[in-house]
């Protein structure tokens, strides 16, 4: 089955974000879900009424260190240490060390002996110098709930100074990203962290909207149909560079519209069949 893509007509701004008005009800039903699967995992949750009510464990409670299993650690500090060398953060470190005294002493060779048959290296996706320490203001910003200030090129390679409110730092298709609201277009969006230059914390600091990440992916992400195909709407610069893109994927993308640039890459697609022939 072959994925599909959607480019819209006329359209040759480039790739980008509509910004969605705030949902109450898809939060609501991410913590309830959230809340369940605490639940399953056999963690007693409570619920408090009232307006300074919610959800929280119950008093006393103490996860029983048995539940985890040598496994479980070993599988959690490989992922925590390849973590750790993209993000350069000691706190990752401080928690690996806490992770480790956790093992049984009798464990502790064969431990050693796995970590040897298995390992993450993620440090490349952190970048050199001048990159680690744009993503930690970016990081600190969003933790601390502050405006950011950065100079951001898009993929026109056009450089702005946008003002934004940075919600979550988000790792997916093998690059880190910044999901905010930008002050600028008045919308969320997605910022890929190595476009960021010259980033700043500001001393404002700024109310968290509802609309989280996991809302914003849902809304925003392909569409898939019955047969299990994805249906992918972008929009991109027309060009040569474009359609060698799509041609990349070979027999395992389909251009369902606009009309025109069907059937350039179908006349493409002739012209390399030609040849073999």
């Amino acid at each position: 089955m072959k994925p599909a893509i959607r480019l819209d007509k006329g359209n040759r701004g480039g790739s980008c974000f509509t910004g969605k008005h705030e949902n109450r009800q898809a939060a609501v039903r991410t913590i309830q879900r959230d809340m369940d699967a605490i639940d399953l995992a056999g963690i007693p949750v409570i619920s408090m009424q009232g307006p300074s009510g919610g959800y929280g464990i119950m008093d006393g409670y103490r996860m029983d260190r048995r539940l985890v299993t040598a496994d479980d650690l070993f599988f959690i500090i490989t992922a925590l240490r390849g973590i750790g060398e993209s993000l350069d953060d000691r706190r990752i470190d401080d928690t690996l060390e806490k992770m480790r005294g956790l093992l049984p002493e009798a464990k502790d060779k064969d431990f050693k002996d796995r970590e040897g048959k298995l390992h993450i290296d993620f440090s490349m996706l952190g970048g050199g110098p001048d990159q680690r320490k744009v993503f930690k203001t970016v990081q600190t910003a969003t933790d601390a709930g502050r405006l950011l200030r950065m100079d951001y090129t898009n993929n026109r390679l056009e450089r702005e100074t946008r003002i934004v409110e940075p919600m979550t730092v988000v790792f997916q298709w093998l690059s880190w990203y910044l999901y905010a609201f930008c002050r600028l277009r008045e919308g969320y969006r997605l910022f890929r962290i190595s476009r960021i230059r010259e980033p700043k914390m500001l001393g404002e600091r700024f109310r968290r909207r509802d609309y989280g990440f996991e809302a914003f992916s849902l809304e925003n992400g392909p569409e898939r149909t019955a047969d299990g195909c994805l249906i992918a709407r972008t929009r991109m610069p027309e060009d040569g560079w474009m359609y060698g893109y799509i041609l990349s994927y070979g027999a395992f993308v389909e251009v369902l519209e606009p009309p025109h640039i069907r059937d350039i890459i179908k006349s493409a697609a002739g012209q390399i069949s030609r040849i073999y022939e």
